[in-house]
């Protein structure tokens, strides 16, 4: 039995058919001798959009992670002032923090909540781990901004490395350098960036160059 479900967090309410098969643009003089292979199901919607922070808190099935998670997916991303809603949250966020590995769970939390939320600062989220949670949760938040400063060094590192790889491309092959292979190189690791970096001077074609 597979039962498809979509966890939406949107700022506006979902809009798209909820039945699968109302999404296949089937021609009507093709569809009857198709139709009984066409997959055909109607999906679970939960429309954070739709549903109020009171009833996300009260849900008898979730955990506690899987609470605050969604209060972040659902606020995170948009709200100017979210440590506000944070803060109505800090008896869930302890929760968290008391189960079995709670505290490396909240931080992926916390994680997401500095990625999408450029009003969050890093010291007052701190601040307000250490004074609801306790001072273990201090350590959380400076291993979290160590490990987003690391991300961003990376980061920054490949998108330098791709762009003097791309340069190195064009002047040895000209206009075969297309907007595919200028897509690969910007969804490659930084590994096959540097393997490929290496295969400049020696690959004769840009597909020897770029093979796997």
């Amino acid at each position: 039995m597979i039962i498809p479900i979509v966890m939406y967090h949107g700022v506006t309410p979902w809009s798209e058919p909820r039945l699968f098969d109302a999404l296949l643009d089937v021609p009507a003089s093709v569809r009857p001798a198709v139709a009984p292979y066409l997959v055909q199901f109607t999906y679970l919607l939960n429309d954070l959009s739709e549903i109020s922070d009171d009833e996300l808190r009260n849900g008898a099935m979730q955990t506690a992670l899987t609470k605050l998670a969604t209060i972040c997916l659902k606020h995170a991303r948009a709200s100017a002032d979210f440590l506000k809603i944070l803060v109505r949250w800090m008896d869930i966020a302890r929760e968290v923090a008391k189960a079995p590995n709670g505290l490396s769970a909240l931080a992926q939390v916390l994680c997401y909540i500095l990625e999408v939320n450029d009003h969050v600062e890093r010291e007052a989220l701190q601040a307000l781990l250490e004074r609801e949670i306790g001072p273990e949760a201090k350590e959380t938040i400076v291993t979290i901004g160590q490990q987003l400063r690391e991300e961003g060094r990376r980061e920054g590192r490949r998108e330098g490395e791709c762009a003097v790889l791309l340069r190195q491309l064009r002047r040895r092959f000209g206009t075969a350098v297309n907007t595919d292979v200028e897509q690969r190189i910007a969804t490659a690791s930084i590994e096959q960036i540097d393997t490929w970096t290496e295969r400049v001077l020696s690959a004769a074609t840009l597909t020897e160059l770029l093979a796997d």
